[in-house]
C-alpha cells in the first residue's frame, strides 16, 4: 500500500463543540486524520471515529509539545498539516496543494492562518515534512522552529508558502484555558526566563483571570527581557503593544513605551494606532495625522504575509474617520469633512460616520 501523501495531526480533549466542524473542513483535502485524545469525557472520541479518523488516547502530561509529537509519530503521511479541532480549513486546492509538496528544496510550508473573526491572517508553520528530525519543543507554545531551522541549515532546505488558509474559533471556556495555561507558563519561563512569547501571553492569561496587577507585572517583565535582546523580530513586540493598550485602557501615559515601540518594531500596525490614539489622548492632533494616514493606506486583506494578525478596524474606515477627527479638532473642517467621506464611502451604513461627515461640511460652509 504507497505511503499517503498528507495526514492532519491534532490534539483533543473535550472538543464535541468544534471537533465535528473542523474534520468535515479536513475532507477531501487529506488522506488520513490522526487525532490524538488527552482525557476527553465528552463525545469527541465517537466524533472522531465517526469521520475515520485514527484514534489513539494518551495520558495528558502538562506537555503540549509531547502530546503534538505524538499525533506526527503516529501518521504514516509523507507530510503532515497540524490544526486543532478549534480551527477548520476554508482555502484548500488538492491539486495546487500536490504541487507546491512536490518541491524537494522545501522542509515545511507556511499557511494563511486568521485567529479571531475580524483580524487580518498571517503567516504559520503549519505543513511540514514527516520525518523525526522534525518535531515539536516546549511545554506550552510548542514550536517546529528549532527543529526546522536546524534542518533547514544542514541540508539547505527552505520554507515554502502555501497556499492553504485555516482559521481559529475559539475556546468554549477561555476562563479553563487560561488556568491551565497559567501553570504551563510560570513552568517554562522559570527554565527559559527570556522567552518573550511567554511573558507576552502569561500577562494575557492573568488579566483573563481578573489580576490585572499581575498582567501589568508580566508585560513589564517582557519588555525589559525585550529590551536586552541583541535582535529583535516582530514577535517580540507583544509585550509592548499589550502593556501600552492596557495602560491606555486605565488612562495612564503610554507615551515613552510607544515611542520605544515604534523605533524597533514600526511595521506592527498594532503599535501604530496606539500610538496615534495616545497623541490624540494628549491633543496632539498634529503629530497624530501622519499615524493614521500611515494606516488608512493599507488594504487589511494583503497583510496575510506578515507575521501578526491585526484587528482588521484600525485601518480603512477608522482610520479615515480619525483623520476627520483630527483635522477637525485643528479647524480644518473642509479636509475633515473629505477625510469622513471617504471613511463613508468604505462604511456606508454607519450613521456615526455619517452625521460626522455632515457635521464638518456643515462648519467648513461656515467659515
Amino acid at each position: 500500500m504507497p505511503r499517503p501523501l498528507l495526514s492532519a495531526a491534532l490534539i483533543v480533549r473535550n472538543e464535541e463543540r468544534f471537533l465535528e466542524a473542523c474534520l468535515r473542513s479536513l475532507e477531501g483535502c487529506v488522506d488520513e486524520i490522526v487525532v490524538v485524545d488527552t482525557g476527553s469525557t465528552d463525545s469527541s472520541l465517537e466524533i472522531a471515529c465517526g469521520f475515520g479518523a485514527r484514534v489513539l488516547r494518551r495520558a495528558w502530561t502538562d506537555d503540549f509539545s509531547a502530546a503534538r509529537n505524538a499525533s506526527v509519530d503516529a501518521a504514516r503521511g509523507e507530510w503532515v498539516l497540524y490544526i486543532d479541532a478549534d480551527e477548520q480549513v476554508v482555502a484548500f486546492d488538492r491539486a495546487a496543494v500536490e504541487s507546491e509538496l512536490s518541491d524537494p528544496r522545501c522542509a515545511c510550508f507556511t499557511v494563511r492562518f486568521r485567529p479571531l473573526a475580524g483580524y487580518t491572517r498571517y503567516r504559520e508553520h503549519r505543513l511540514f515534512r514527516n520525518r523525526p528530525d522534525l518535531r515539536f519543543r516546549g511545554i506550552i507554545h510548542e514550536s517546529l522552529l528549532p527543529a526546522l531551522d536546524v534542518l533547514c541549515a544542514r541540508e539547505g532546505l527552505r520554507v515554502g508558502a502555501s497556499s492553504v488558509a485555516l482559521e481559529h474559533y475559539g475556546y468554549a471556556d477561555p476562563r479553563r484555558k487560561a488556568e491551565r495555561d497559567l501553570r504551563l507558563l510560570r513552568e517554562r519561563l522559570r527554565a527559559e526566563p527570556g522567552h518573550v512569547y511567554s511573558w507576552s501571553h502569561l500577562g494575557s492569561t492573568l488579566a483573563a483571570l481578573g489580576d490585572a496587577a499581575g498582567a501589568e507585572a508580566a508585560w513589564r517583565q517582557g519588555v525589559e527581557v525585550v529590551r536586552r535582546l541583541r535582535s529583535r523580530t516582530l514577535d517580540d513586540s507583544l509585550p509592548h503593544m499589550r502593556l501600552a493598550r492596557h495602560l491606555l485602557d486605565r488612562k495612564g501615559d503610554a507615551t515613552a513605551l510607544l515611542e520605544e515601540g515604534n523605533r524597533w518594531f514600526s511595521d506592527n500596525h498594532a503599535l501604530t494606532w496606539l500610538l496615534a490614539q495616545s497623541r490624540v489622548g494628549m491633543h496632539r492632533y498634529e503629530q497624530a495625522m501622519p499615524l493614521f494616514a500611515r494606516l488608512a493606506a493599507i488594504d487589511p486583506d494583503r497583510l496575510d504575509e506578515g507575521a501578526l494578525a491585526y484587528d482588521a478596524s484600525i485601518f480603512g474606515a477608522n482610520a479615515h474617520a480619525a483623520l476627520g477627527m483630527c483635522a477637525f479638532h485643528l479647524g480644518r473642517y473642509a479636509d475633515s469633512a473629505a477625510h469622513y467621506a471617504r471613511a463613508e464611502f468604505i462604511a456606508p451604513d454607519d450613521p456615526a460616520i455619517r452625521a460626522k461627515r455632515m457635521f464638518a461640511a456643515a462648519k467648513a460652509g461656515s467659515v
